[in-house]
């Protein structure tokens, strides 16, 4: 079913549709809000760049327990000490090449045989032993008197043929590396040694051979003191320092503990021994707030004007973000705990958290979504860059939004925990998978989301409670309590105003499902459409669906007539102010009639004088007219609800004809020009309301009756909503039901 729309709906542009970004434009409270938020938010975030002093030396002894402040990353000196002298060990003497080592060896072995050579030939006739003797103080190699008598006694053919094998074996043997060390001459000594015995045998000659080329051997290797001690050096340098870090709360030394040169570079690291702020960082760190503050003033002029013009909202908004960053902050210092890194993680995932869902329930979850990301990043930076923590904040308030933004039920705030512990548990074990943590840590990690889950979610049902009182804000929560039919004003309104009761449960009824078709705060319009009409309580039997037989209104002029019916919008606004009803009620009962003409005692005054715009004001409620979309549904809903009892036969047909024709007049009238409706939500509203009149009020079956009235037979058919049985003993009718439910509807 589509309407007919004789006029546009909402006339009004939105002031960010004339300000682009929505930059011009200068209002002192705001811009004193936000710069008194970003301060705040800057001096809690640069709070741990000025840790106390550290007079501790090596051997002290700690007189009390110290945690790190922040995360840093420090040099483990001891580590790095040990690292590098283990490095260095490992690099071997460097030996340098000897030149002429081979070349002096052989003319050394040269020389031992000319001597042998000269003994033999100028002393022939002489003693072996004197002959040995010569050759010995001829030559400076150290040759025994067993080998030199051999050799001497040798003949020329065996002399020669020992000299050539000597010569053979020294070169061979210089072929390899010789160090200048002990263990390198021996060995090539004994390799010369087994190979003349195996070129000679096990005879005197090879004896000889073995000890006079064993004897000239000399390193051709030697040990460079400066290049051993260069590249022992390199090898220190080439070793990085080794890193360790310590984490936000973790404990850097005990109290008893002695100080050991590991805990100097930790304090060293941290600025303990020298204390002092860091400018640069906290510089950044209040640029960096400033900027989010900015972007956040941007985005909500932009996209959430009504947040952005109402300060209390704006001034709430303020409140929940530095709460949250005050329970990251100094939420474990003022319960007296030392926290661990970990642990300080989860107490941040816990603040965003609940502010996320306080932000949710309070404002609107769009704006909960852009400042729980903003948090998550502001917590990250708080953990020093903890990106970790800043995804399962992030991931965690997501789902605590999503959980609370349309509470209804005291169940739901159980399955609230249950949604965030669940996720939670799941981030830590994806999170900590990536990160390699152990499995023990992902189980205490799971411990701690599960006990955050439902501190945050404890939090925000008490912040709500005090909150939306403090900020006159009404959330699911109070509508809950509010929708309870036994709240002493519907205990009330149902003992004074029965009829009033039953059409204001029924208008509720189309209002909830009218909203939820255009996506509007369904349980906000059903309640508040239980209270829309509590200032007919004043005066009940003024208004037909409480009047018996007698209508009050047939010894009233039109005039007062009107006045009476429109009075029960002050009288409705008085009652509401006395039983502290939220402020949305109130402007809920201020606008569901708007401006409306109440047409049934102006068209009387009209039948008689001169239609003019004074007389029709005289006859029109004072507004204001609906201003929201759930207004807007109220004033529709009650409208249609109180036309539907006109009529005789409810067929669908006619039921989606009254609809049409109650939203055209109200159209018509300008009613709607100020809600936040559009041409769509029109059409679907009016598809609601036919939907859900067809379900509830059908066509009946007629059943003829004959009842005796005076002694004559009269036939109903027992539908009392066209014209009513002659009252007895009068023979009058009284007015027909369409005629009472205009002046209701007004």
């Amino acid at each position: 079913m589509k309407p007919r729309l004789p006029q546009w709906i909402g006339g009004r542009k939105k002031d960010t549709e004339k300000n682009g970004l929505g930059l011009s434009g200068f209002d002192l409270y705001r811009t004193a809000l936000g710069v008194c938020t970003a301060v705040v938010l800057s001096v809690l975030l640069c709070s741990h760049l000025l840790p106390a002093k550290v007079s501790l030396k090596i051997g002290d002894v700690a007189t009390d327990d110290i945690r790190a402040h922040r995360t840093v990353t420090y040099r483990d000196t001891a580590e790095t000490e040990r690292l590098r002298q283990a490095a260095a060990a490992k690099i071997g003497d460097v030996y340098s090449d000897k030149s002429g080592a081979v070349n002096d060896a052989l003319e050394e072995l040269n020389d031992a045989f000319n001597a042998v050579k000269e003994a033999m030939r100028n002393r022939p006739s002489s003693e072996p032993d004197a002959k040995a003797r010569y050759v010995r103080s001829l030559i400076r190699t150290d040759l025994s008197h067993s080998t030199l008598r051999i050799l001497v006694s040798a003949s020329d053919r065996d002399l020669m043929s020992i000299e050539e094998l000597a010569q053979q074996l020294v070169s061979q043997e210089f072929s390899r590396e010789i160090r200048s060390d002990k263990n390198d001459l021996l060995k090539a000594r004994a390799d010369i040694d087994s190979r003349a015995r195996r070129l000679l045998g096990e005879t005197p000659q090879a004896s000889a051979l073995a000890e006079v080329a064993g004897t000239v051997m000399r390193p051709n290797k030697m040990y460079d003191q400066d290049a051993t001690r260069a590249r022992k050096l390199r090898a220190e340098k080439s070793v990085e320092p080794v890193q360790g870090q310590t984490v936000i709360g973790a404990l850097v030394i005990a109290k008893g503990e002695k100080v050991r040169q590991t805990h100097i570079d930790k304090f060293r690291a941290l600025g303990l021994t020298h204390p002092k702020i860091d400018y640069t960082t906290a510089s950044a760190l209040s640029l960096f707030v400033v900027l989010l503050t900015v972007l956040v003033a941007v985005y909500l002029r932009r996209y959430q004007p009504e947040i952005h013009e109402d300060i209390r909202k704006l001034a709430l908004l303020s409140l929940v973000v530095v709460l949250s960053m005050v329970g990251l902050k100094v939420g474990g210092a003022m319960i007296g705990l030392n926290l661990s890194g970990l642990q300080l993680g989860y107490l941040g995932m816990m603040t965003v958290t609940t502010a996320g869902m306080l932000l949710a329930a309070l404002l609107n979850p769009s704006l909960s979504v852009v400042i729980v990301s903003v948090l998550s990043i502001a917590s990250g930076l708080t953990m020093n860059n903890e990106l970790r923590f800043a995804a399962v904040t992030l991931v965690s308030s997501l789902v605590a939004i999503y959980s609370v933004a349309n509470i209804r039920y005291m169940g739901d705030l159980m399955r609230t925990i249950s949604a965030i512990a669940l996720t939670d548990v799941a981030m830590v074990w994806i999170v900590g998978s990536m990160s390699g943590d152990t499995a023990t840590e992902m189980m205490t990690g799971s411990g701690w989301v599960v006990i955050m889950a439902a501190a945050a979610t404890m939090l925000f049902w008490v912040g709500t409670g005090i909150l939306e009182r403090l900020f006159g804000i009404t959330t699911h929560i109070t509508l809950l309590e509010l929708s309870d039919t036994n709240k002493p004003l519907l205990r009330r309104l149902v003992m004074e105003a029965p009829g009033t009761y039953t059409h204001s449960l029924a208008t509720g009824h189309l209002a909830e499902a009218a909203a939820e078709a255009v996506h509007a705060d369904s349980l906000f319009a059903r309640v508040a459409s239980y209270y829309h009409d509590i200032g007919k309580i004043r005066r009940p039997h003024f208004f037909v669906e409480n009047q018996g037989v007698e209508n009050a209104h047939d010894k009233l002029s039109p005039t007062l007539s009107s006045l009476v019916i429109t009075s029960h919008i002050k009288d409705g606004l008085e009652i509401a102010k006395e039983y502290r009803l939220p402020p949305a009620f109130q402007e809920v009962i201020l606008q569901h009639h708007g401006t409306s003409l109440v047409t049934y005692f102006y068209n009387q005054v009209a039948e008689s004088e001169e239609c003019s715009a004074a007389l029709e004001r005289q006859f029109r409620y004072s507004g204001p007219k609906p201003r929201t979309k759930e207004a807007a549904i109220v004033m529709l809903a009650d409208a249609v609800e109180a036309a539907s009892r006109s009529l005789a036969k409810p067929t669908p047909a006619r039921l989606e004809s009254l609809v049409q024709k109650v939203i055209d007049d109200k159209l018509r009238d300008g009613q709607l020009e100020q809600s936040d409706l559009t041409f769509r939500d029109i059409a679907t509203i009016e598809d609601s309301f036919a939907r859900s009149l067809s379900a509830t009020l059908h066509a009946r079956i007629e059943y003829p009756d004959v009842i005796t009235v005076d002694g004559k037979k009269l036939i109903t058919n027992g539908d009392t909503d066209t014209e009513r049985i002659p009252t007895l003993g009068t023979g009058k009718s009284e007015p027909p039901a369409e005629g009472h439910a205009k002046i209701t509807a007004g």
